[in-house]
């Protein structure tokens, strides 16, 4: 007993200067600041009279189509690289959940038993000693100080790396569900236009029957007919166009959901026309908007986390305290582990310090702040892109609905005018030539019409993705952005 009094008596000092170390314990490195993203204070291209419904919720109710609505929970659910996405961010996440045990002591255990014969030719042990017995158990722990926050630093990076994966998860599943809403879009637009080329192949037939009798009795001349007759030719190659390119946006559905194409086409059920599409939504403040797009949410996370690696790297500069203790026991017989006489232990601090390595530290602390640097850029052109994306993705759907709306009333006007000028040439009005550009009139508008309308459902998509709708805000509770952080370590 009062020899272990002495011995703490001894290790008093030590302790004390331990204590001041740990009370003295900082972090060392660069605090975290966003760099600013000057915004306007709205969209240049935003519409003033838009709809008032939030981007944020019920995008896809708007469509009001359950066929769109099975392909999307199906995307979402079996898409290969969502899959691959969220691998990478349950890889991310399960080293968040180690970085907080670096933190703590390392405690380890171990135990051995040894049976040992000397060799009887070595000079040095006495020829005469036999076998021995050595038997061991114990504990050792190790624990490192983090004395000036290298070890917070490098948690402080895996978190934000674990946050900048999900954000990355996010954006795919961004990507993929407006990749395929465009390409059910596109599939239907093309069925409409299949639909109208077999029509307008089947009037032709029988515009050519009319030409060919009226040729007989001398009203038309051959030339009517031989232009009709291309026209009858270059409409049967538009349906065969049109049937492959059918085929092809059913393939780009089928990789995108991960459906055979035959239980594709049950799921999305017969051809239907273009679902009605809702009217220009609220932008809402382009403050409000960098918040919501997940790949700025990724490029400041990158950005926040290569700020730590600087602490990191720059913590290396200081000695490192590690606290190393150990109990257990040794003896010649396994009946001997655990008494008195077998114990030992051992503790105290263990004080490292590479100061003749500073030209390497210094080194990698440059490589890190160069880093740091490089992700402020791109985190700057990230907001940048997206802000470019977005005012272009307005601009483009305005427009294709201004399109839209004006090849709708062409499309009629032209449906009328060959009509009118049908009746006319059979009643001998007119000429077959002009009867002839009427219905090639019909024709190009009403296709021109199906496209516009398509391109104005693909545009809208567009822009719901570069606003950052919820188009998989459903897809996953566990996956969740924070807000965008400002500064702090």
């Amino acid at each position: 007993m009062r020899r272990l009094r002495k011995e703490c008596i001894m290790l008093k000092p030590l302790t004390v200067i331990i204590s001041s170390l740990l009370l003295a314990a900082c972090t060392v490195g660069p605090a975290y600041q966003r760099p600013d993203s000057p915004l306007p204070n709205r969209f240049d291209q935003a519409n003033t009279e838009a709809s008032q419904q939030d981007i944020g919720t019920g995008v896809w109710q708007a469509f009001g189509d359950p066929a769109l609505d099975r392909l999307v929970a199906r995307a979402l659910a079996d898409n290969t690289s969502i899959a691959q996405a969220f691998a990478r961010w349950e890889e991310v996440r399960a080293l968040r959940g180690l970085s907080p045990y670096s933190l703590f002591p390392t405690v380890t255990a171990d135990t051995e038993a040894e049976r040992s014969k000397p060799s009887g030719q070595d000079p040095f042990i006495p020829s005469d000693q036999g076998r021995t017995d050595n038997y061991t158990a114990g504990f050792d722990a190790t624990w490192e100080i983090d004395l000036f926050g290298s070890l917070r630093n490098q948690k402080r990076a895996i978190v934000r790396r674990q946050d900048a994966a999900a954000a990355e998860l996010q954006q795919m599943r961004l990507s993929i569900v407006a990749e395929t809403a465009q390409a059910y879009f596109a599939l239907r637009g093309a069925e409409q236009q299949y639909r109208l080329a077999e029509a307008n192949q089947q009037s032709l037939v029988e515009s050519v029957r009319l030409i060919g009798a009226l040729l007989k009795a001398g009203r038309v001349n051959e030339l009517d007919l031989t232009r009709l007759r291309a026209q009858q030719s270059a409409q049967a190659a538009d349906v065969s166009r049109l049937r492959a390119d059918i085929v092809r946006q059913e393939q780009r559905l089928a990789a995108l959901t991960g459906w055979p194409v035959s239980t594709l086409r049950t799921e999305i059920g017969p051809e239907a026309s273009m679902p009605a599409l809702p009217s220009l939504v609220a932008t809402g403040k382009p403050e409000d908007w960098l918040r919501r797009r997940p790949d700025v949410y990724a490029a400041e996370r990158t950005l926040a986390a290569a700020y730590s690696d600087v602490g990191t790297e720059m913590a290396e500069y200081f000695p490192k305290l590690n606290l190393l203790g150990g109990f257990g026991w040794t003896a010649q017989s396994a009946g001997e582990l655990g008494s008195a006489s077998s114990e030992r232990w051992r503790w105290g601090p263990s004080l490292s310090w590479s100061f003749l390595d500073f030209g390497r530290v210094k080194q990698n602390v440059r490589a890190a702040d160069a880093r740091k640097n490089a992700a402020i850029a791109v985190y700057q052109e990230t907001v940048l892109r997206a802000l470019e994306e977005t005012e272009n993705a307005l601009a483009g759907y305005r427009a294709a609905n201004e399109s839209a709306v004006n090849l709708a009333a062409a499309a009629d006007d032209a449906r009328e005018a060959a009509r009118l000028s049908r009746l006319r040439f059979e009643v001998g009005a007119d000429d077959a030539l002009s009867y002839l550009d009427a219905e090639r009139t019909r024709i190009d508008f009403e296709a021109r019409a199906v496209t516009a309308e398509t391109n104005r459902a693909t545009a809208l998509v567009q822009l719901y993705k570069a606003l950052a709708g919820d188009f998989a805000a459903k897809a996953n509770p566990e996956v969740r952005l924070g807000d965008l952080e400002t500064d702090g370590r």
